[in-house]
């Protein structure tokens, strides 16, 4: 009977600290890593007949470290079995990498059945975390999803490193070719998009020669590509270009998560135009949302300016914004581009052709971009990303 009694406290006591530890998962998982969009933190306490057993992996070394000092505080005792990502023996050191097709399409699961995440243009480096068959990605915006393993190039660091101090250069028409001789009439290697990165290997004449990050080289026209370092060091936004470059892309179809000159979501294109103007936006609507300086709109419209940013969804009781579900670019008098079917122009103003009830009443949000990257505010110029810097 004894015994018994003995067996049922030890199961009552392992469970009880089990329920404290999911306590304190959950209150760390709010507090360091609420966005699985942008972090990993999947934690969970198994209960043994002696310490409780922490298993899961998670992408935030100081989530690990709060979660395991509020539980020895509390005087719950563990055995940490959490894996921290990037998972770096699994991986064989190979924890960085490069986008290297012309548009890799990321996912939110390790299959080209799950749904479609966001795009990435090549050249683009990305944080590798862990490998399922396809690569869990981190990318210079921070978020997280799946890119299968044809798509991206992986590194080490020493080859990431080598990769970033390799004189590249930016793409920046809407598109092109990248051809097997300074010829547009030889042999096409591979298409390019706007922002894509390419390896500068020399000119010759009227053709810059460059190599993709797999190693196979071609040449593209000089007119269409610029020294990148040049370009993030003296590119900055301004109202006039972010709008300019916002109609490039009038009529451009849409495409749910798309981030690319060909096909675009609401948020893919104020990123993609933002991007032309050397700043790193946060992927969807909901994240973009909460970047930038906040612009009154309380009262109407007059203190929005060309290049801001406008939100649309729902509002609490109180009035502030409850969900967000799509973006636009404001130009100025009323007017704003957006992706919605298209890229076109919709307006506030009931006097103009353009003219949307329906986007007036949803109005729940305007944020500015310009002159705010680089201030904490969830925004960052090419110049500035940590993804871009020697590791």
């Amino acid at each position: 009977m004894k015994r018994l009694l003995l067996l049922v406290s030890c199961f009552v006591c392992a469970g009880a600290f089990a329920q404290d530890a999911d306590k304190a998962i959950e209150s760390v998982k709010e507090k360091l890593a609420l966005d699985d969009r942008t972090s990993v933190f999947d934690v969970k306490a198994v209960p043994t007949n002696g310490p409780t057993v922490l298993t899961g992996e998670t992408s935030v070394p100081q989530a690990k470290e709060e979660l395991l000092r509020m539980l020895e505080d509390q005087g719950v005792e563990t055995i940490d079995a959490i894996t921290l990502l990037p998972d770096e023996k699994a991986l064989e050191g190979k924890t960085y990498g490069v986008i290297r097709i012309p548009v890799g399409t990321l996912r939110y699961g390790p299959s080209y059945a799950s749904e479609q995440a966001t795009q990435l243009l090549m050249g683009t480096p990305v944080r590798i975390l862990k490998k399922a068959g396809w690569y869990l990605v981190q990318t210079p915006e921070d978020y997280v999803s799946w890119v299968s393993s044809s798509s991206v190039e992986p590194m080490t660091r020493q080859q990431y490193n080598e990769y970033l101090s390799h004189k590249k250069l930016i793409f920046l028409s809407d598109e092109g070719w990248i051809y097997e001789k300074p010829d547009a009439s030889s042999q096409r290697v591979a298409p390019v998009l706007v922002g894509a990165l390419l390896l500068d290997k020399g000119s010759k004449g009227k053709y810059a020669q460059v190599e993709l990050p797999d190693g196979r080289q071609g040449y593209v026209p000089k007119s269409q590509v610029t020294d990148f370092d040049q370009w993030r060091k003296d590119t900055r936004p301004t109202a006039e270009n972010v709008v300019k470059n916002a109609y490039r892309f009038m009529g451009t179809p849409y495409l749910w998560a798309g981030t690319s000159a060909d096909m675009l979501d609401c948020s893919g294109f104020t990123k993609t135009v933002y991007m032309i103007n050397g700043v790193i936006l946060a992927r969807d609507a909901s994240q973009q949302c909460f970047t930038g300086e906040s612009v009154d709109i309380s009262s109407g419209y007059d203190k929005l300016q060309p290049g801001d940013l406008v939100f649309f969804g729902n509002r609490k009781p109180d009035g502030s914004p409850n969900r967000v579900w799509h973006v636009g670019i404001y130009v100025g008098d009323g007017r704003f581009i957006h992706e919605a079917g298209d890229v076109h122009v919709s307006s506030f103003n009931p006097e103009h052709p353009e003219y949307s009830q329906s986007y007036v009443d949803i109005l729940v949000h305007a944020a500015r971009i310009i002159g705010n990257q680089d201030k904490g505010l969830g925004i960052t110029s090419y110049e500035n990303n940590p993804y871009f810097a020697q590791q």
